[in-house]
Protein backbone atom coordinates (compact mmCIF):
# COMPACT_ATOMS: atom_id res chain seq x y z
CA UNK A 1 0.00 0.00 0.00
CA UNK A 2 3.24 2.46 1.39
CA UNK A 3 4.71 1.56 -2.26
CA UNK A 4 1.39 2.32 -4.57
CA UNK A 5 1.00 6.00 -2.20
CA UNK A 6 4.63 6.61 -3.02
CA UNK A 7 4.20 5.91 -6.62
CA UNK A 8 0.99 8.03 -7.13
CA UNK A 9 3.13 10.87 -5.00
CA UNK A 10 6.39 10.78 -7.58
CA UNK A 11 4.02 9.99 -10.39
CA UNK A 12 2.23 13.69 -9.96
CA UNK A 13 5.40 15.09 -8.85
CA UNK A 14 7.07 14.17 -12.32
CA UNK A 15 3.93 15.05 -14.26
CA UNK A 16 3.67 18.49 -12.72
CA UNK A 17 7.41 19.09 -13.15
CA UNK A 18 7.80 18.41 -16.90
CA UNK A 19 4.38 20.42 -17.18
CA UNK A 20 5.79 23.10 -15.84
CA UNK A 21 9.00 23.09 -17.31
CA UNK A 22 7.50 22.91 -20.85
CA UNK A 23 5.55 25.49 -20.15
CA UNK A 24 7.57 28.19 -18.77
CA UNK A 25 10.14 26.39 -16.81
CA UNK A 26 10.14 26.56 -12.79
CA UNK A 27 12.80 28.24 -10.99
CA UNK A 28 15.44 25.86 -8.91
CA UNK A 29 13.57 26.25 -6.40
CA UNK A 30 10.74 24.82 -7.08
CA UNK A 31 12.79 22.08 -8.94
CA UNK A 32 15.03 21.63 -5.58
CA UNK A 33 11.42 21.28 -3.58
CA UNK A 34 9.70 18.43 -5.94
CA UNK A 35 13.06 16.76 -5.42
CA UNK A 36 12.78 17.38 -1.71
CA UNK A 37 9.11 15.77 -1.64
CA UNK A 38 10.05 12.60 -3.39
CA UNK A 39 13.00 12.01 -1.17
CA UNK A 40 10.80 12.90 2.13
CA UNK A 41 8.59 9.61 0.39
CA UNK A 42 11.02 7.25 -0.97
CA UNK A 43 14.44 7.96 0.51
CA UNK A 44 14.22 4.90 3.29
CA UNK A 45 17.59 5.25 4.79
CA UNK A 46 17.15 9.01 5.34
CA UNK A 47 20.71 9.98 3.75
CA UNK A 48 19.13 12.58 1.34
CA UNK A 49 20.22 10.89 -1.36
CA UNK A 50 17.72 8.93 -3.75
CA UNK A 51 19.51 5.54 -4.52
CA UNK A 52 18.02 3.93 -7.83
CA UNK A 53 17.60 1.14 -5.56
CA UNK A 54 15.20 3.45 -3.69
CA UNK A 55 13.55 4.90 -6.84
CA UNK A 56 13.16 1.33 -8.71
CA UNK A 57 10.75 0.69 -5.20
CA UNK A 58 8.33 3.12 -6.25
CA UNK A 59 7.82 1.08 -9.93
CA UNK A 60 5.57 -1.99 -10.42
CA UNK A 61 7.15 -1.80 -14.11
CA UNK A 62 10.80 -2.76 -13.18
CA UNK A 63 12.00 -2.33 -16.53
CA UNK A 64 10.69 1.34 -16.89
CA UNK A 65 12.33 1.93 -13.28
CA UNK A 66 15.70 0.97 -14.46
CA UNK A 67 15.11 3.54 -17.29
CA UNK A 68 13.62 6.41 -15.48
CA UNK A 69 16.09 6.32 -12.66
CA UNK A 70 18.78 5.83 -14.61
CA UNK A 71 18.11 8.91 -16.37
CA UNK A 72 17.73 11.25 -13.30
CA UNK A 73 21.00 10.03 -12.13
CA UNK A 74 23.54 11.85 -14.25
CA UNK A 75 26.31 10.55 -13.03
CA UNK A 76 25.64 7.01 -12.96
CA UNK A 77 26.75 6.50 -9.54
CA UNK A 78 23.67 5.01 -8.12
CA UNK A 79 22.59 7.98 -6.58
CA UNK A 80 20.00 10.62 -7.60
CA UNK A 81 21.00 13.89 -5.82
CA UNK A 82 19.54 17.05 -5.32
CA UNK A 83 21.92 18.74 -7.58
CA UNK A 84 21.54 16.09 -10.32
CA UNK A 85 17.19 16.62 -10.42
CA UNK A 86 17.83 20.25 -10.67
CA UNK A 87 20.23 19.98 -13.86
CA UNK A 88 18.17 17.12 -15.35
CA UNK A 89 15.11 18.80 -15.17
CA UNK A 90 16.56 22.39 -16.15
CA UNK A 91 17.70 20.78 -19.33
CA UNK A 92 14.18 19.94 -20.38
CA UNK A 93 13.05 24.07 -20.56
CA UNK A 94 16.57 24.54 -22.80
CA UNK A 95 15.82 22.06 -25.55
CA UNK A 96 13.42 24.34 -26.66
Amino acid sequence: MRTNCILILVSIIIISTVSVVFSAGPSDERIRSVYREIVLQADANKDGKLSVTECKVVYKDKALAEKNCNFWDVNHDGTITEDEYVQKAGSFSKKK
